[in-house]
């Protein structure tokens, strides 16, 4: 059959179709926007599939079964499609000829439940939903969001002869041995925290078999460029509470960027969500401000991404038809409000938390995107970026982050930015 054509891929959608199908269990790495779902469906198809497993992020379900029906009209055979969540429920006999793991970042930690559920107790695929599975094609537009460890768990159990250990033939690394070879660590007195990576030319040709990577600039030679932007936010008066918390708070979050980087942010956490919480706040009125005047000088639609729901509660109450995607958000409502953005000239702004509107939305209606907030994991505002710069788009587009002008935010930043780079090394 011609999966091409009956599907209505672009060519290199067509190459990593035949790639995961001949491969058999490999990882699908394209960059945010090239259509990774066609590509898997396409080659569950190649290999007349009769019995497809499909596990992804609860907002998405109802999407990947949208996009099967488009992509396999006539598809005959038994579809299932749960939640990492829900990963359990299938427990560890599971047969199916297809398992399609999308955004299989979530998988990173070798520790959690639902990484276990599916790779096994021991992430060596035994015990898991892998081990009955024939076919299984790994989905993500970032594998490592933060360091190269967390690419072990995926490795370990769907192609482990990317890491075989040289000192003993046969035997894939275990996890600590993978760190040494190819993490970056440091010692805080309390354990091994990883920093970022080494030998990662050695890294990339061990899973090149195993691995297809491309970015839009390679296969989407008419794709309109991307560009980001600062949006600083000057002469504001800060609430007293928000220079209270930062004379103890921005102390808290410079030693960490200095000794650990961006990779510690989210161990003090908890530590610093009081300036954290107010900095969001205190960028509201400002924003709200600048989106207004955008809209009223002619911009279309704009996309707003935010952390706290308070911040994004507030952005809704003052700007007129916003439609708002929180964690909350049911994924029926959650379509629902995707296709008014996109189809209703009317709704022109939309309003996204970062975690729960991140991943798995196409919003090409807009080609402008304002991060109110980012997250301090890099590869999610990555992600989010690449809402609107995707299959669709056709004019050129601009992300732009709001920051406080002489803050701690503006520190974040820098060290986001450069921890993304980091992440891009490894995948470039």
């Amino acid at each position: 059959m011609n999966v091409a054509e009956d599907a209505g891929l672009f060519p290199y959608q067509e190459e990593g179709a035949a790639f995961l199908a001949r491969v058999g269990r490999g990882l699908l790495a394209d960059d945010m926007g090239l259509g990774k779902t066609a590509q898997a469906i396409a080659a569950a198809k190649k290999i007349a599939a009769r019995r497809v497993i499909i596990v992804c992020p609860a907002s998405l379900c109802e999407n990947w079964r949208r996009e099967f029906k488009k992509f396999w009209p006539g598809f005959g055979g038994e579809l299932f499609v749960k939640s990492y969540n829900k990963a359990h429920d299938f427990g560890g006999a599971t047969t199916c000829d297809v398992l399609i793991l999308d955004e299989a970042h979530y998988l990173k930690n070798k520790d959690a439940k639902r990484t276990k559920a599916i790779f096994g107790p021991k992430c060596d695929g035994k015990g898991g939903l892998v081990e009955h599975a024939k076919h299984v094609f790994l989905l993500t537009g970032t594998p490592t969001p933060n360091h190269p460890a967390e690419l072990w768990p995926l490795a370990r159990a769907v192609f482990p002869e990317a890491i075989l250990n040289p000192k003993i033939p046969g035997k894939p690394l275990a996890y600590w041995p993978f760190v040494g070879r190819f993490c970056k660590t440091f010692d805080n007195g309390f354990g091994i925290k990883i920093t970022g990576g080494k030998n990662l030319k050695e890294l990339r040709q061990r899973i090149a078999p195993f691995v297809l990577r491309r970015r839009k600039e390679e296969v989407l030679t008419d794709l309109p460029p991307i560009r980001f932007d600062t949006l600083p936010l000057e002469g504001i008066r800060l609430p007293v509470a928000l220079n209270d918390a930062g004379m103890v708070e921005s102390d808290v979050i410079r030693k960490t960027l200095a000794e650990k980087g961006v990779g510690g942010l989210a161990e003090i956490a908890p530590h610093v969500a009081s300036l954290r919480r107010l900095t969001g706040l205190a960028k509201v009125a400002p924003v709200v401000e600048w989106v207004r005047d955008w809209l009223d000088a002619g911009g279309s639609k704009i996309v707003l991404f935010a952390h706290h729901k308070e911040v994004i509660a507030a952005l809704s109450d003052a700007l007129d038809r916003a439609v708002v995607v929180t964690g909350s958000t049911t994924p029926a409502v959650r379509q629902a409000v995707v296709d008014s953005f996109q189809n209703d000239p009317a709704c022109r702004v939309f309003i996204g938390q970062l975690q729960a509107a991140g991943t798995g939305l196409t919003l090409t209606a807009s080609s402008d995107l304002l991060f109110v907030e980012t997250s301090w994991v890099p590869a999610e505002n990555q992600q989010a970026a690449m809402r609107i710069h995707r299959i669709g788009q056709r004019n050129a587009c601009i992300v732009r982050v709001a920051t406080l002008a002489g803050s701690i935010d503006e520190d974040v930043q820098k060290a986001v930015l450069r921890k993304m780079q980091d992440i891009r090394s490894l995948w470039s």
